[in-house]
């Protein structure tokens, strides 16, 4: 892949992820201060609906590390002026 596509996929899922946390972990507060999440009790429901927040994490870091990597690498035009022709006299 390229680093353009590494930097527009890792900023897609690190926004994703973390808006997805920040809304996510506001309803679960509103509903859990209003007590509109009679299913609680249910220990499968609620295993569930906070493993969402933890699945989003993971995609924000998904997409964290994407970006920091293809900002770690160098762009093309760095690598082309880097390599060193070793084999010049065998050109001419």
């Amino acid at each position: 892949m390229t680093r353009q596509v590494l930097i527009v996929v890792g900023t897609a899922l690190l926004s994703f992820g973390g808006v997805g946390i920040v809304v996510g972990l506001a309803w679960l507060t509103a509903s859990h201060i209003h007590g509109t999440l009679p299913y609680l009790s249910d220990q499968r429901a609620e295993m569930l609906l906070f493993t969402l927040p933890a699945l989003l994490l993971v995609i924000a870091i998904v997409g964290a590390a994407f970006v920091a990597g293809a900002l770690a690498a160098p762009a093309k035009s760095e690598r082309a002026g880097r390599t060193p022709h070793h084999r010049m006299r065998l050109h001419t």
